[in-house]
């Protein structure tokens, strides 16, 4: 009979070969202590003795577990025991058998010593990594390891693995420092720092430097406290076909918008059945982002370099952690597996960048049986579920980018106008420093260069609305010359209307006056254009005001075919049959037309508050002169509160953004007040506009 015949070298392809880095062997171990059922581990590196410490107090092991198991290569009893998960899903780790030779990555001799609760004596392992060596001769039979027993002092369990003549954190390179950076950026976020395990296990780790000086590294300081702080927030919940997600927009620590919503992914991924090639499987997840520009708004820190310390440990796009342990590298820096930096996630001004991005992916291994590691495990394997897998997480961050923008403050005309004489101060005093000092630095030319920059900017940005602006002038003045030429041809063709009654038989009778009745709806139409027209002359006259909002509701309703993705609907309630005011008619037509349209637009666009299948936009006039406008729309959000009625601001693709400072101006111009009220929706968004007329009613004071 013949048989394969291993050389000792093959453990070398296992351990120092196969495992990828100190940090990813270290994790190995850490996931080890964790499976025994130990509430911690400690981890003690010691440079005066190179040597690593691994000790835990989890159910230990007796001399069979060791050789019937520990040293059994590839050995399955921890993968038996995945699908057999509690209701915390305390869920094993280990499943190939090779996390202990992880060691082997770490240093070149092994002493393993442990023990059951139950035993009366400590089993010692003694291995000399360097006989399993790549140049090693010798077969793997024919090496014996020593395992051998020693009294047991103290009655628990326990595991200790010693390490010595450690391949890394020797060497003058390996500073204190440089050693608690290294935790800090690995060890530390070895155990998700977002979420709790199932169970209460926590990492210490102690370093001994090469003056035999013991010190305690801590791990995991202020992220939480830091974390709830973030500019833009989205977590949920991956189910086969569909992510469910809540959303938060913060700004100077005030919640600005906030939502929850569905995603209902493309049928193709073909992710519905467990058993198919491409199965994902349920996922958690929660993304962070941080506006490096706005650090300031963020409390509870000494300085603005304190947070930039920690969020350079955490940023770097999300990190994926299964059953509760990191999945390296996502996450890291330098991984951008998400393509964050590749100008995938830019719209307009607003984009996400990796050094952005923090948070995580908490997958299942029962869940999501196909997303498995690589085997020197650095990764997921590229099959068929990490493809949709990919796919699935970039669409979340595909809606949260939308999230971002439409929440981006946008640059109004005094912020422009600020930022310009900000810059002209600074170059003012930039050639002070020049005139006085008589010489001229690099420092003080790229200064300029850039204030320079900044002015030029803003120029071109005015140059472009005032553009628009003569542009919309053209427009509506061109408007109002057709409309006062087609109102004459209306006029007349109602005339020959009139006169075809007279001389056609009664059958046609009933035929034109449907046709008269569309010409005068079109001719009421054409009416209030030409009827603004008369705005240039400011002319003011009585009229009721009850009677004209619902006229221009009436009219304005010929206008929804053009919103087609959901049914629009116009109330007006008013406390009173009629209101006399003294106003310019066409502006006030004008004013309400640019609110009707502006609500039209966004709840078409945008859908309803509630999700239900019909907007309603209601106008409701008080007796004593107030008109309150809102609609059930998803609303505005607070960032925007003041925009909205600067010229030129627009959260509208290609919008002009005049229509609500238009709105401001006429009202303004007859003393009207329009106001948009602090009256929030169940969503944290501003929604209702308040008009005064109280100055302009008839016979009041």
């Amino acid at each position: 009979m013949a048989q394969f015949r291993p050389m000792a070298r093959i453990i070398s392809h296992l351990g120092e070969r196969l495992i990828s880095s100190t940090k990813v062997a270290l994790l190995e171990l850490v996931k080890n202590s964790y499976d025994a059922k130990s509430e911690f581990v400690e981890i003690t590196i010691n440079q005066k003795e190179k040597q690593i410490v691994i000790y835990d107090e989890g159910h230990g092991m007796d001399n069979k577990t060791i050789e019937n198991f520990w040293l059994v290569v590839g050995t399955n009893n921890r993968l038996e025991n995945k699908g057999v998960v509690n209701n915390n899903e305390d869920i094993p780790l280990g499943e190939k058998g090779l996390g202990r030779f992880s060691t082997m990555k770490l240093g070149n001799k092994l002493l393993l010593q442990t023990t059951t609760k139950e035993s009366n004596v400590v089993w010692n392992l003694e291995v000399d990594w360097d006989k399993f060596g790549y140049k090693s001769d010798l077969y793997l039979d024919e090496i014996d390891n020593s395992l051998y027993d020693t009294p047991k002092t103290e009655n628990r369990s326990f595991t200790k693995i010693v390490i010595t003549d450690i391949k890394d954190f020797i060497g003058e390179e390996w500073s204190k420092l440089e050693v608690e950076k290294f935790i800090s950026n690995t060890v530390a976020k070895y155990i998700n720092p977002f979420n709790d395990l199932p169970r209460k296990f926590k990492i210490k780790v102690w370093f001994i430097d090469q003056y035999n000086k013991k010190s305690f590294i801590k791990l995991g300081q202020s992220e939480k406290e830091l974390l709830e702080q973030a500019h833009h927030e989205i977590k949920g919940e991956y189910i086969p076909g569909q992510i469910n997600y809540l959303f938060k927009v913060k700004r100077n620590g005030i919640i600005v918008d906030q939502g929850e919503d569905n995603i209902l992914l493309d049928s193709k991924l073909h992710d519905l059945d467990s058993l198919a090639e491409g199965f994902v499987g349920k996922f958690k997840f929660h993304f962070y982002i941080f506006n490096r520009r706005r650090l300031k708004e963020l409390t509870g820190f000494e300085n603005t370099r304190v947070i930039r310390e920690i969020l350079d440990r955490y940023t770097g796009g999300p990190m994926i952690f299964r059953d509760g342990f990191r999945i390296f590298p996502y996450g890291d820096p330098g991984d951008d597996w998400l393509e964050l930096n590749k100008e995938k996630y830019r719209k307009g001004k607003a984009s996400i960048i990796g050094e952005q991005t923090t948070g995580y992916i908490a997958l299942n291994s029962n869940k999501s049986p196909y997303l498995v590691d690589q085997t020197n495990r650095e990764g997921l394997v590229r099959n068929r579920s990490f493809d949709n897998f990919s796919y699935i997480v970039k669409s979340i961050f595909n809606k949260l980018l939308d999230i971002v923008e439409i929440n981006e403050p946008k640059e109004t005309s005094n912020n422009i106008t600020n930022t310009a004489k900000k810059s002209a101060t600074n170059i003012e005093k930039t050639i002070l420093r020049i005139s006085s000092s008589r010489e001229i630095v690099d420092k003080d030319l790229k200064n300029i260069i850039k204030e320079s920059k900044l002015i030029n900017k803003g120029i071109s940005e005015l140059k472009r609305r005032e553009k628009a602006l003569i542009e919309t002038s053209s427009v509506g003045m061109t408007s109002m010359q057709i409309a006062h030429e087609i109102h004459n041809f209306v006029q007349k063709i109602l005339s020959i209307l009139h006169d075809l009654k007279t001389q056609l038989p009664n059958e046609y009778l009933n035929k034109i006056d449907i046709l008269e009745l569309n010409i005068k709806s079109l001719k009421a139409m054409i009416s209030q254009i030409d009827e603004q027209a008369s705005t240039l002359r400011r002319a003011k006259s009585k009229l009721d005001l009850v009677k004209q909002i619902k006229q221009i509701v009436n009219t304005s309703k010929s206008l929804l075919n053009n919103y087609k993705n959901i049914p629009l609907e116009v109330e007006v309630i008013s406390e009173v049959e009629s209101l006399d005011i003294k106003v310019n008619k066409g502006l006030l037509i004008q004013l309400f037309d640019n609110l009707l349209i502006n609500s039209f637009y966004w709840v078409n666009s945008l859908g309803t508050l509630d999700n239900t299948n019909k907007g309603i936009i209601r106008i409701e006039i008080k007796k004593d002169g107030h008109v309150i406008f809102y609609d059930n729309g998803t609303g505005i959000s607070l960032i925007d509160s003041e925009s909205i009625f600067e010229p030129f601001f627009s959260r509208r693709k290609d919008g002009k953004g005049l229509g609500l400072f238009i709105c401001r101006e006429i009202a303004a111009y007859h003393k009207i007040k329009l106001d948009l009220l602090e009256n929030k929706n169940s969503k944290g968004r501003l929604y209702c506009f308040s008009l005064d007329f109280s100055e302009v009613i008839i016979g009041g004071e």
